[in-house]
């Protein structure tokens, strides 16, 4: 949650897959207007005994200050008379150059553009309300309006240069020696990194300074509101032991005040998101709910979505489907209303598992389609978003270096001048002669120089085009592997709903495994289009991700996975991956299906190894009841051991199956050209 000086302008949450959702619907709450005295200047006073003072009050500072407490107080019930008042308070303070109130002003008349969605103008009047705050020499409402800007760019998904005003807005707070404001924009500028990608090691120090702030203030709640941001970074960094003594952290100071309002509400919604990314179901639901209800009371709609969306999400994967219902045509009512493509698509999708849950095809073939839809569109939107922020950053650059280059080419020609009239001013021979030579060498420097300078500012801009090519390119390439990874799930969904209408068993055996093997190959695209490398995926997380999958559809509850890579991070190439992905999943099933007969728990352990000399090791052990006697799968005819040998085949490898105890399976096949790429 980022917070704006202990309140919210825009505040922003995380999905379940960890990506940023800020930009779907305007999160918006309580944010105090700096003045004098902060803490009691803007406490809530009835509307109508505020207009008898404005009308009482003779000076105009006085009328000035009601204005601004009136306007703020109709943020959100009367936006119009809001800014209105931001008005009368701006045709007050001019005459008088009241700057402090000027920028009062047009932080109120922003912040009603951000209720407006007009962001455009919601930054030019910060801007403007950020002069004033230079003017009045008031650091406090300066880096204030940094945290603002910054969080505008945030909410656009320009987390470069939100990074860049935080940093800039602390500095300023440090500098002021301010507490709130250092932990304000502390806990901003580690959201920032976090919603950039950057690992939980570079957001926890900037964490841990907006604790310290609040901890010293005894400000309980934030305290709270903080631990639980760290809890959802270690969360999303699959640091579940980490995760949960954070979200206990949360917990404890958040109950340090008897107060069940928004801030209460929000950390018991961002735990109960934490409980539910590690697995804990149980613990989920109970916050989840609260901050659903806490919520619900205090009339904040549009907030209701987040809460709302995760008990969706949550009651289908409990095989919940009257409560997943329920929740999700709630969610898409609420998201229809606020225009959330975001949650749109999160209801279908849940309504969509819903009613395959139900025997229900067709209609769960019509969800998944919805659904597939709002995904194509915020999927897209993301793309032109990063387009438009890499060209934005391209010109910005090119003007930098526009500006740079008239600069230098301005001292030059004024060297030229001086070195010109201190010719004229020497009268002799000698001193002309002199002038003359120095006048020939500054000339060939210039000329060489300007020949120097124009080489090297057409391979600056070279280079800037070869990587924005590049940027598009990798666009487009992870733009294909999501249409492949849709397309593949359409089919794999066509199949399994296909199933359903069969009756032959054999039939829908066969059904079934093809749906299994297309959306092996789907999970591997879903990869490619999610991680850096475009080109290859991370193997320890696809097995855990078919892994997960596989247990979930035969129901192996009691079947534990034991995964390891050597190297720890190991990927494969597109052109092994689809293979061993198939494979596995081969392999995978008939473990999950014949080693652990009538519910009986095990483990599988899954190893892979890359050395120079043997290449790539796969072995997949199991400690259930082992092979039948006399069992040769050279020998077998059925279709799966089939795939295994020719796509082994394909690798040009070799496996081999072994029992006793239990089952292990060993395939081996050379190293592809990934690791002599990014050795050479």
């Amino acid at each position: 949650m980022t917070l704006a000086f202990h309140n919210y302008p825009g505040l922003h949450i995380r999905s379940e897959h960890g990506f940023s959702v800020r930009n779907s619907v305007w999160l918006l709450l309580f944010v105090c207007l700096l003045t004098t005295d902060l803490s009691a200047q803007y406490l809530p006073v009835p509307a109508a005994e505020l207009k008898k003072q404005i009308t009482a009050a003779k000076a105009d500072s006085t009328r000035s200050r009601l204005y601004g407490i009136l306007g703020w107080s109709l943020r959100f019930t009367d936006s119009k008379e809001s800014q209105r008042m931001a008005d009368e308070m701006i045709r007050l303070s001019q005459p008088a150059n009241d700057y402090l109130r000027l920028a009062e002003a047009y932080r109120i008349k922003g912040f009603a553009r951000v209720l407006e969605q007009k962001l455009s103008e919601t930054l030019e009047l910060y801007a403007t309300g950020e002069r004033y705050a230079v003017k009045a020499n008031n650091s406090a409402m300066l880096a204030h309006f940094k945290s603002l800007t910054a969080g505008m760019y945030q909410d656009k998904g320009d987390y470069d240069k939100a990074i860049h005003y935080y940093l800039e807005g602390l500095k300023i707070a440090e500098t002021s020696k301010d507490p709130e404001m250092i932990a304000t924009l502390a806990n901003n500028l580690a959201e920032a990194y976090s919603d950039a990608g950057r690992s939980v090691e570079l957001t926890l120090p900037y964490y841990q300074i907006a604790l310290k702030e609040e901890i010293a203030m005894a400000n309980w709640q934030y305290v709270g509101m903080i631990y639980s941001n760290m809890a959802k970074d270690y969360m999303l960094a699959g640091k579940s032991a980490e995760a949960e003594q954070a979200a206990a952290k949360a917990i404890d100071n958040i109950h340090k005040k008897d107060d069940r309002d928004y801030v209460y509400a929000t950390v018991m919604t961002d735990i109960g998101e934490v409980y539910a990314g590690i697995g804990k179901y149980n613990e989920a639901e109970k916050y989840l709910q609260e901050g659903f209800r806490i919520l619900d009371s205090i009339g904040t709609k549009d907030n209701k979505l987040i809460p709302l969306a995760a008990l969706a999400r949550l009651y289908s994967r409990q095989q919940q489907p009257g409560k997943a219902q329920q929740a999700a045509k709630q969610l898409l009512q609420l998201a229809g209303t606020y225009k959330s493509k975001l949650f749109l698509r999160d209801g279908y999708k849940v309504l969509s598992d819903v009613a395959r849950q139900k025997g229900q095809p067709t209609l769960a073939l019509q969800y998944f389609e919805q659904y597939k839809n709002w995904d194509d569109s915020v999927f897209n939107e993301n793309r032109e978003r990063s387009i438009a922020n890499a060209e934005s950053r391209m010109k910005l650059v090119q003007k930098e270096l526009e500006v740079k280059y008239e600069a230098e080419k301005k001292t030059k020609e004024n060297e030229e001048l001086r070195l010109s009239n201190l010719g004229l001013q020497n009268r002799t021979v000698a001193a002309i002669i002199i002038a003359f030579l120095l006048l020939v060498l500054g000339v060939v420097l210039v000329l060489a120089n300007r020949g120097k300078t124009k080489k090297n500012r057409q391979l600056e801009m070279q280079k800037k085009i070869i990587e924005q090519q590049s940027g598009e390119k990798d666009i487009l390439i992870r733009e294909i592997n999501h249409r492949v990874k849709n397309n593949l799930q359409v089919i794999s969904s066509l199949l399994n709903l296909q199933a359903y209408s069969l009756t032959d068993p054999e039939a829908i055996d066969a059904l079934r495994d093809s749906h299994k093997r297309v959306k092996a190959i789907s999970l591997i695209h879903q990869k490619l289009y999610g991680f850096e490398a475009i080109a290859a995926i991370p193997l320890e997380e696809y097995i855990s991700s078919l892994f997960a999958d596989l247990k979930t559809m035969y129901a192996a509850s009691d079947v534990g996975l034991v995964c390891a890579t050597r190297p720890r991070e190991l990927y494969l190439d597109i052109e092994s991956a689809v293979p061993v992905g198939l494979i596995l999943n081969e392999v995978i099933t008939n473990a999950l299906k014949y080693a652990f007969p009538n519910g009986q728990p095990g483990i599988l352990s899954i190893q892979v190894s890359d050395e120079t000399e043997r290449g790539y090791t796969v072995i997949v052990h199991d400690n259930g009841v082992g092979l039948p006697a006399g069992f040769d799968a050279a020998q077998s005819g059925s279709l799966g051991f089939r795939i295994i040998k020719e796509l082994t085949r394909q690798l040009r490898g070799q496996y081999e199956y072994t029992s006793g105890p239990g089952t292990t399976f060993t395939l081996q096949f050379p190293n592809s050209n990934l690791r002599n790429k990014r050795n050479s």
